[in-house]
C-alpha cells in the first residue's frame, strides 16, 4: 500500500465518532419504588378502562385544568395490572386538538415507563405514572384533548394499540382529561408583545425597583440597527401601564457615557438617548417622538403626517423621567459603567394634537397600538451615533413607522382577551401572584422631572398603596439565593415569591452595584428553578453569578 495512501486512511480511521451516542434517560433507582402503590388514592377522575383484560386504566389526578400555549401542566396517571402485558406493548399519550384544529403533540414516554415498562409489570400491581407536559406554543385549539392507552412499540395504527373496553373510550384510547386552553395568554408572534398591567404603583426615580415593573414585559438585547456601527454595550427595556401612564425602563451598559445636551428640546439624538415612537393609531401618521438623556433633558415633538420634514416641537408630551447614572454623564473620554432611564408618558400625550385620534385612552385589555423603543450611542471621537431598537429599523430611518412592534396591552397576567377589567375597582388592593395579582392601581410618579438619579417631583399614589415586597438586608457585597427542592426562593434568609424574584434583585442591585449572587441548591432543587435565579439575577445586572450545592 502506498505510504500517502496508508497515512489517508489512518486520518480517516481517526475521524471517526466512536462516542457512546444518544444515552437514555437516567431515572433514579427509587423513583419506581415510590410510585408502586398498595392502594388507590383518592381520584379526581375515575374511568376505569379495561386494556385487553390485562391492564386497567383506574383515572388520574390533576393540579390545574386549564393551560396556556408554551405553559406546562402536571397529570398523575394510575394503572392496575391484571396480566403483565409483556414487552409487545407499551404505553402511549397524545394531546389532540379540537375538530377543525390541526394541533397535535405525540408525547415523550413518562419516567415511569422508561423505568419501569410493562414487560416489568406484575400481576396485581398498582402503578402511579406522574406525566409533565408542556403545550405547544403555537397551540391553537381552545382545547387539549389527552388520549392515553396502550400500543406495539415503533407501531403508529389505531389498529396497532391494545383493545380498550369502557367510559371515555375513542380509537382504543382513553380520553383522560380534556384542559381548557386560554389562548388569550398564548405566546405573541414575532413583531407583537403583550406588555401587562402594572402590579402596582410606580415612582419615576431612575431605578426601577417598584413593585409595579414586577410583571413588566422585558425586551431582548436591543438589536443594532441595519447598516449601523455596534453600539458600546448592551441595552434591555421594560414596559407596564396604567390607568394614567405608559411606563418604559431602559437599562443600558456603556463604558463611554456622554451628551452635551442638557436642555429641553435640545438635539438629544446627537449623542447618547433613549428615544420612543408611538403610533397609536397605527395608521403611519399622526405620531409623537420622545426622548431622554444621560443628563435627565428631554425631547417631545409631534409629527401631524407621515415620516417627512420636522415634527412640531413646541408640543410637550408632560413625561415624568429619571435618570441613574453609573459614571459621569457630560464628561467624554473617561470610563463609565452605564445608565439608566425611567420613563411615564400620560395617555393624552400619544394623541399628540390631534385629540379626535381614534384611540381609547387609556386602553382597553386587547387594544393593538404600534410603537418602538430606540437606544442612540455616539462613541467619543465618532462622527455618526449607532442604533439599536427593540424591533429591528434600518439605520436610514430611526422612526421606522413600518418597523414597529405591535403593542397588545394585557392584564396582570399577560392575558390579552378583550374587556378583561383592570384597575382599582377590577383587581382591589392587597398583594397578589401570577394566579391572583389583588393589586391596586395607580402611579406615585407625581408631578415633575427629577434631576439625575432623585426621585421624580412630589405627589402620592391615586390608589390606596398595596404592600410593598421588602428587599433583605444585604451582607457586604453580597446576596445568597437559597433554593428549595420544592423550588422556593429564599433570599438573605427572607422567602421571595417566583412573581416578585425580578423586582427583588433589582432592588439588590439599586443598593449595590457590585452586587455578587450565590445560588445555593437544596438536594433536588428543580433545574428551571436554578435558570430562573440566574436569568433574572442577569436580567438585574449581577455580573457575578455562583451556583453551588447547599451545605448538607
Amino acid at each position: 500500500m502506498p505510504r500517502r495512501l496508508a497515512l489517508l486512511l489512518l486520518l480517516v480511521g481517526a475521524c471517526v465518532d466512536k462516542g457512546p451516542g444518544p444515552q437514555p434517560k437516567k431515572i433514579d433507582p427509587g423513583f419506581v419504588g415510590k410510585h408502586l402503590l398498595t392502594a388507590v388514592p383518592p381520584l379526581t377522575a375515575t374511568l376505569d378502562v379495561n386494556f385487553g383484560g390485562k391492564v386497567v386504566y383506574l383515572g388520574n389526578n390533576v393540579e390545574q385544568t386549564r393551560i396556556i400555549p408554551g405553559g406546562t401542566v402536571k397529570i398523575t396517571h394510575y394503572w392496575k395490572v391484571i396480566e403483565s402485558p409483556g414487552t409487545a406493548w407499551k404505553p402511549f399519550s397524545l394531546f389532540r386538538g379540537d375538530a377543525g384544529h390541526a394541533d397535535f403533540m405525540a408525547l415523550p414516554d413518562t419516567d415511569m415507563t422508561i423505568a419501569h415498562g410493562p414487560g416489568t409489570w406484575r400481576a396485581g400491581e398498582i402503578i402511579e405514572d406522574p406525566q409533565e407536559i408542556t403545550l405547544r406554543p403555537d397551540w391553537r385549539s381552545p382545547h387539549a384533548t389527552l388520549s392515553v392507552g396502550l400500543i406495539s412499540p415503533g407501531a403508529h395504527g389505531i389498529d396497532d394499540r391494545m383493545a380498550a373496553t369502557g367510559a371515555n373510550v375513542v380509537d382504543r384510547a382513553v380520553i383522560a382529561r380534556v384542559f381548557d386552553v386560554d389562548l388569550s395568554r398564548a405566546p405573541p408572534p414575532p413583531g407583537t408583545i403583550h406588555v401587562p398591567y402594572a402590579r402596582g404603583p410606580i415612582a419615576i426615580d431612575g431605578v426601577g425597583a417598584d413593585v409595579g415593573w414586577g410583571g413588566a414585559i422585558t425586551s431582548p438585547e436591543l438589536v443594532t440597527a441595519e447598516g449601523s456601527p455596534e453600539p458600546v454595550g448592551k441595552s434591555i427595556a421594560r414596559m407596564t401601564w396604567d390607568d394614567q401612564f405608559l411606563y418604559v425602563f431602559m437599562t443600558i451598559t456603556d463604558s463611554d457615557v456622554f451628551s452635551e445636551y442638557k436642555n429641553h428640546d435640545d438635539p438629544l439624538w446627537k449623542a447618547d438617548c433613549v428615544e420612543l415612537f408611538i403610533d397609536a393609531d397605527a395608521n403611519k401618521r399622526g405620531y409623537v417622538e420622545l426622548q431622554v438623556n444621560p443628563n435627565n433633558a428631554r425631547f417631545d415633538s409631534w409629527f401631524p403626517g407621515p415620516r417627512a420634514g420636522k415634527g412640531d416641537e413646541a408640543w410637550s408630551a408632560n413625561m415624568l423621567t429619571a435618570v441613574t447614572m453609573r459614571g459621569t454623564a457630560d464628561k467624554g473620554g473617561d470610563t463609565d459603567q452605564g445608565w439608566d432611564v425611567e420613563i411615564a408618558i400620560p395617555w393624552a400625550a400619544v394623541k399628540g394634537r390631534d385629540d379626535a385620534m381614534a384611540v381609547t385612552i387609556p386602553p382597553r385589555v386587547g387594544d393593538r397600538w404600534k410603537l418602538n423603543v430606540v437606544r442612540v450611542d455616539k462613541k467619543t471621537g465618532d462622527q455618526n451615533p449607532s442604533a439599536s431598537s427593540w424591533n429591528r429599523i434600518t439605520y436610514s430611518d430611526f422612526h421606522g413607522l413600518d418597523r414597529m412592534l405591535t403593542v397588545v396591552f394585557a392584564d396582570p397576567n399577560g392575558g390579552v382577551a378583550p374587556g378583561t377589567p383592570v384597575g382599582p375597582a377590577a383587581t382591589g388592593t392587597g398583594s397578589g401572584s401570577d394566579q391572583d395579582p389583588g393589586q391596586g392601581s395607580g402611579s406615585a410618579a407625581g408631578s415633575g422631572s427629577a434631576t439625575a438619579g432623585s426621585a421624580a417631583g412630589s405627589g402620592s399614589a391615586t390608589a390606596e398603596k398595596p404592600a410593598q415586597i421588602l428587599i433583605p438586608a444585604l451582607a457586604i457585597n453580597t446576596a445568597t439565593i437559597a433554593i428549595d427542592a420544592r423550588g422556593g426562593f429564599t433570599i438573605n434568609g427572607a422567602k421571595v415569591q417566583d412573581a416578585d424574584l425580578d423586582t427583588v434583585l433589582k432592588g439588590l442591585t439599586a443598593r449595590d452595584k457590585q452586587l455578587e449572587l450565590v445560588i445555593t441548591t437544596e438536594k433536588g432543587a428543580p433545574a428551571a428553578s436554578v435558570v430562573r435565579a440566574t436569568d433574572a439575577a442577569t436580567k438585574a445586572g449581577i455580573a457575578k453569578i455562583a451556583v453551588r450545592p447547599a451545605s448538607p
